[in-house]
């Protein structure tokens, strides 16, 4: 796990040493830069080492004949196969790590090594003889990858953002299409960021840069196949999917420091550690989040902390509670920063909380239950499609007066009937839109229409017609897929790369802490996608037949829970704890100031939630994050902090 960044086209000195230091908490173990300076190219590398930690593995690392160069972030897990075949063929190795595999395969094989990788990474390689850059990103976005063309014939890369606003022409102006996303998603929904101009390589592709053209040509190296076959005999598929997931564990848990697992009590975190625990002998440290049961009458969330301690006590491994009780005004706004983009979400701050806390511990390494959700249609809101099903076939008149009719049940009131009557709500309030809008609005934290109240005319004015849908309704459209392979396909290109992929790798590295997700092993991303829908969701049960491959190693009564998300009392900590920077950071003449809100909207939008007639608390947190975001990234230059 590092940090990688460089340029090609046009010479700026001293811009790889910048880039390196703004992303010095990626690779606090070391850093190496190549530049050439007849080809006009630059390639610079923070290193966190995790294997091989001798200085053989460090990068920038130049292949035997001296024509490649290599960086690269992330981890191979099938690099011991690929290296004992890389052998026979006559290769030899001065390392134990994966990194010199991969430059090995690629100086072998070219492009086309990429699709026999199993693992994340970002990678750039330079051709010293083509001059041509390559630059690619793992099939599912784990590890992230930004780029940009400051000026005519001048390609930039990096890890992250801020490393981008280290070269002096890279522009700082919003991209407006976007922050909408932001507000109803939390996460942008494309390839495109919240600064204009600034770009995400999309996961599973690949960009080449040659000094004769000087301009970019993306593909893709890596598309899933949904597959639709027969329903195999329940207990043969789920015996089959445990042992795969089994194995994609066992692959990840290679290392050459402490390594520890999220245990949040769910299902997935609980399977992971079940896993890890067989395979390290029960001595794997676990961390979850825990937080006073008084500060979560608003939000009704399912606390997980009995589930973490029945899991850790079945296992017999340690489990460290870090409570949630941060000082979140303090600490929200230094978080952005290194976020990158205004995702707005606070399960951040709990995965800081973790992560801080495990590598204050001396863990470098941490597994997370993260993508079977997407894999296996683990959201509510997969549940939700297929209960409305029948509602969907009303006529139309009758539809949209039940939608109607959902808006007036409040939306914010405390206690167990009204966390009842707020998802009551939202379940209802798509009936009058197509299935892919019903959808994508089960997606969004807030109502189109809602959004739309806060923004300023001259926001409105430079959105004109567009909708934060327009990206995944596009995209649906493209795919053809149908049922919901269609919506699946939204959440594992959307959602999960640009959203909880993105913060988790952000947050993670903020503490020097690399952060593995087996379910995003490539065999076990390759059998989701051939269950039929059934296998999925099963009447009520989401993630059928992940609970039925769960059974014997994980307790039923965390087989039977519904989902609970890992997230944060936003809603309490907005009424009361946060109530003076929300002030603070939305008063007139901070609003006038940005131009991107209207003022009166705010208010309103604000006392219809304190009043529990609205819902609208994660608005108004993304709000905040997209100010503060703005403070970091438009009105200064995060890459010279």
């Amino acid at each position: 796990m590092c940090g990688i960044a460089g340029y090609v086209g046009g010479m700026e000195r001293g811009l790889p040493e910048r880039m390196n230091l703004v992303q010095r908490h990626r690779g606090p173990d070391g850093a190496g830069i190549f530049a050439d300076a007849a080809a006009e190219v630059a390639l610079a590398h923070t290193r966190l080492a995790i294997l091989d930690l001798s200085g053989a593995a460090a990068q920038p690392m130049h292949s035997p004949d001296g024509r490649y160069v290599l960086i690269f972030n992330g981890e191979i897990y099938n690099f011991r196969e690929l290296r004992a075949e890389l052998k026979q063929r006559g290769h030899s190795f001065v390392s134990t790590g994966d990194t010199e595999v991969l430059l090995h395969g690629l100086r072998e094989e070219g492009r086309a090594y990429l699709s026999r990788l199993n693992g994340m990474f970002a990678l750039a390689l330079w051709d010293r003889q083509e001059r041509e850059l390559l630059l690619a990103r793992d099939p599912l976005g784990v590890k992230p990858l930004y780029y940009s063309i400051p000026k005519p014939g001048t390609l930039l890369f990096a890890s992250e953002i801020k490393a981008l606003c280290a070269h002096p022409a890279q522009r700082r102006e919003p991209d407006f299409a976007v922050l909408q996303q932001h507000l109803a998603y939390g996460h942008a929904a494309g390839d495109r960021t919240a600064l204009e101009g600034v770009r995400r390589l999309e996961p599973g592709c690949l960009l080449r840069w040659r000094n004769q053209t000087r301009t970019p040509q993306i593909e893709s190296f890596a598309r899933w196949p949904f597959r639709q076959p027969g329903i195999e005999p329940r207990d043969g598929a789920a015996a089959y999917l445990r042992e795969i997931i089994g194995t994609a564990v066992n692959r990840q848990l290679v290392s050459d420091v402490p390594l520890g697992v999220f245990l949040s009590g769910g299902l997935d975190s609980s399977l992971i550690t079940a896993f890890s625990a067989r395979s390290l002998d029960r001595k794997v440290q676990c961390y979850t989040i825990t937080y006073p049961s008084t500060d979560n009458q608003l939000d009704r969330a399912d606390e997980d902390i009995g589930c973490a301690r029945l899991m850790a006590r079945q296992l017999g491994v340690t489990l460290q509670e870090i409570e949630l009780r941060p000082k979140v005004a303090e600490l929200w706004p230094k978080l952005i920063w290194h976020l990158d983009e205004p995702i707005a979400d606070p399960a951040a701050i709990a995965c800081h909380l973790v992560c801080q806390f495990a590598r204050s511990t001396g863990t470098k390494v941490l597994l997370s239950g993260q993508g079977a959700d997407e894999l296996f249609c683990g959201y509510p809101r997969y549940w939700v499609m297929g209960r409305t099903r029948w509602l969907r076939a009303a006529p139309e008149p009758i539809r949209a007066a039940i939608a109607t009719a959902s808006h007036y049940l409040p939306g914010a009131r405390t206690g167990a009937l009204g966390a009842f009557l707020r998802r009551l709500r939202r379940g209802l309030s798509g009936l009058g839109e197509t299935s892919e809008r019903q959808f994508l609005g089960y997606c969004a934290n807030t109502e189109e229409q809602a959004i739309q109240s806060i923004l300023s005319p001259a926001v409105r004015q430079a959105l004109g017609e567009r909708s934060f849908a327009d990206d995944c309704l596009r995209r649906m459209e493209e795919r053809g897929l149908s049922g919901l392979q269609k919506f699946r396909e939204r959440d594992l290109a959307a959602y999960l790369p640009n959203h909880n992929l993105c913060y988790t790798d952000k947050i993670g590295m903020a503490s020097s802490v690399e952060a593995r997700v087996p379910f995003l092993d490539l065999e076990v991303v390759a059998q989701s996608l051939s269950y039929p829908d059934k296998s999925l969701v099963d009447g009520s049960r989401t993630k059928a037949i992940l609970r039925e491959a769960a059974r014997g190693i994980v307790p039923d009564t965390i087989i039977r829970r519904p989902k609970a998300g890992f997230g944060a009392p936003y809603r309490s900590w907005l009424r009361h704890d946060l109530a003076d920077l929300w002030n603070d950071l939305t008063s007139e003449s901070v609003v006038a100031h940005r131009g991107w809100f209207d003022y009166k909207s705010l208010l309103k939008a604000r006392a219809r939630s304190q009043n529990g007639q609205d819902d609208l608390y994660m608005l108004q947190w993304a709000v905040l994050t997209v100010e503060l975001w703005a403070r970091e990234f438009i009105d200064k230059n995060p890459g010279s902090r």
